[in-house]
């Protein structure tokens, strides 16, 4: 366990902000998509949720590209 009055280390925090961040990214980016095509097939009246399927799977496939190139750029 971590000494309380040992100060933290600046690298390890500023890591743990980038990948928090990335982490946020990543839910807000699947999150918007996913809602726009729920939106989508309620406009179009959709009985299978075609657009929300198709939206919600490319924003798993572009976070998870962009996780990728965030890690190999160090």
């Amino acid at each position: 366990m971590a000494d309380p009055k040992k100060p933290v280390d600046k690298g390890q925090a500023s890591r743990f902000l980038k990948y928090s961040g990335v982490a946020t990214q990543m839910l807000g980016t699947i999150l918007a998509f996913t809602y726009g095509g729920y939106r989508l097939d309620d406009w179009q009246q959709n009985k299978v949720p075609v657009w929300t399927l198709v939206l919600s799977l490319t924003s798993i496939a572009a976070s998870l590209y962009l996780l990728i190139r965030s890690f190999t750029r160090q």
